[in-house]
């Protein structure tokens, strides 16, 4: 009872903080307030849900937890984002302004559009290959992976490590086409975002939140739309409604889709059925452990037993996994979960939660987190202002670039040491902009003059 009752205390002074801020620096919004939108959805709101179950979840039972264990897990987490946000407001101001939401949306808006069609293209038609070539829907589980993974081809296995980064892409492409198009144009840009989502949701409920908030986020931001006003809320219960929808319908689903092999289809519901089943949302709502669990789960077991950190392996592993084999043809690696269950003495299923940047650092550094964290978000930040001031010129890269930052940045729950193959992908781009750019100027070194 204890734990339930300090989870609920917490998480809504938590979600009060949040709003306060919101409401003063709405609408001139810039990343770093995005960012801390959807610390806050992870820290305040997913907690408060959890704390009003009484009961066990898959992995804990929260009733009798730690207070002060609980209570470090937002007390980090808060002077983290306060760090962030202090230092980037006042030292950081030039670099903010390449942060802002609707300057980001200006130049979302003047991508390509023949490569944004390109890649959602591309997306839908890997979709369809991954089933019908391999009968692979969605998330490969454990067993299935373990059992037919090495019989995957490379390119197969590479292009799903950078799915999810480039399905946000293309829906920040396609989203700030609806803002900018007007007319007819811009229902064809609805008409597309319709098709996409969808298709981007199979693979979890996680991406479709992140799509859904942020898009909400440059909607209100782009119409300059004061979110604070009693109107607004049949549009935040729309929102909550078209996600209990999207999610009995995956939860109807998933155990079906995430199964490697043909679909059968006899095991599914009525499309309208399973939309309306909310039982299924609630009860996986009651037994999932949130982001904050994980968290939670260092700050306990450091509580109990100094000592218990990682050193860095976790993120040397992480580090060693985000190389390609390509460079790499005979590396070894273990992966978070193997690295914790031997920490912990535990079953790597005993801790398969999301592993949130706050809790990596603190499980790999310990209370240096509270140094280290910030400091990594902050160089996040100040690398995604340089590249955009790099690529001002070239929308399209430019678009890449922050899409890969920012879906970082907002995939909270499963951020830990993502930082290593964001690295990897920025570096890859810019060996794409680097090769455009040269050959760019070599063609305008061999074309003729015009007199």
């Amino acid at each position: 009872m204890i734990g339930n009752i300090s989870i609920l205390i917490f998480s809504s002074l938590f979600m009060c903080l949040t709003a306060i801020y919101i409401y003063y620096k709405w609408p001139d919004l810039d990343i770093v307030d995005v960012y801390i939108i959807f610390v806050g959805l992870h820290f305040g709101v997913s907690p408060f849900i959890r704390g009003l179950y009484f009961g066990r979840d898959v992995i804990f039972d929260l009733r009798n937890a730690d207070p002060w264990a609980i209570g470090l897990v937002f007390v980090q987490v808060l002077i983290i984002l306060v760090v962030v946000r202090v230092i980037s407001l006042y030292f950081l101001k030039d670099t903010l302004q390449y942060l802002k939401v609707k300057y980001l949306l200006r130049q979302w808006g003047e991508i390509n559009k023949s490569w944004l069609l390109l890649i959602y293209l591309w997306l839908l038609a890997f979709q369809i290959i991954s089933y019908y070539k391999y009968g692979v829907k969605t998330y490969i589980m454990p067993e299935d992976f373990a059992r037919m993974g090495k019989s995957l081809p490379y390119w197969f296995t590479s292009m799903r490590t950078i799915q999810n980064y480039l399905a946000f892409a293309v829906f920040l492409g396609v989203f700030s086409n609806i803002i900018k198009s007007k007319g007819y144009q811009q229902y064809v840009w609805i008409i597309l975002t319709i098709i996409f989502v969808p298709v981007v949701a199979i693979y979890g409920r996680r991406l479709f939140v992140d799509i859904m908030v942020s898009g909400a986020i440059f909607w209100f931001v782009a119409k300059e739309k004061n979110i604070f006003q009693l109107k607004y809320v049949k549009v935040g219960l729309g929102l909550i409604l078209a996600f209990f929808l999207v999610s009995n319908i995956f939860q109807s689903y998933r155990d079906v889709f995430q199964k490697v092999g043909q679909v059968n289809w006899e095991k599914l519901k009525n499309p309208l059925a399973a939309a309306l089943d909310f039982s299924t949302t609630l009860t996986n709502f009651a037994q999932r452990p949130g982001t904050w669990e994980f968290s939670y789960l260092v700050f306990d077991h450091q509580i109990k037993q100094n000592g218990m950190t990682s050193n860095g392996k976790a993120n040397w592993e992480g580090l060693k996994s985000a190389i390609p084999r390509f460079f790499w043809p005979n590396k070894n690696f273990s992966v978070v979960d193997e690295v914790l269950a031997q920490l912990y003495q535990v079953k790597p299923r005993e801790i398969d939660i999301g592993k949130n940047l706050f809790g990596m650092g603190q499980v790999d550094f310990g209370y240096f987190s509270f140094l280290i964290v910030p400091t990594i978000i902050l160089l996040i930040l100040i690398v995604m202002a340089g590249l955009i001031k790099l690529t001002s010129q070239y929308p399209t890269f430019l678009w890449l670039f922050t899409s890969i930052i920012l879906f970082f940045l907002v995939n909270v729950e499963e951020n830990g040491n993502e930082i290593f193959f964001v690295t990897r992908n920025i570096m890859f781009i810019l060996t794409l902009l680097g090769i455009y750019i040269l050959a760019y100027k070599t063609y305008e070194k061999l074309s003729p003059h015009q007199v």
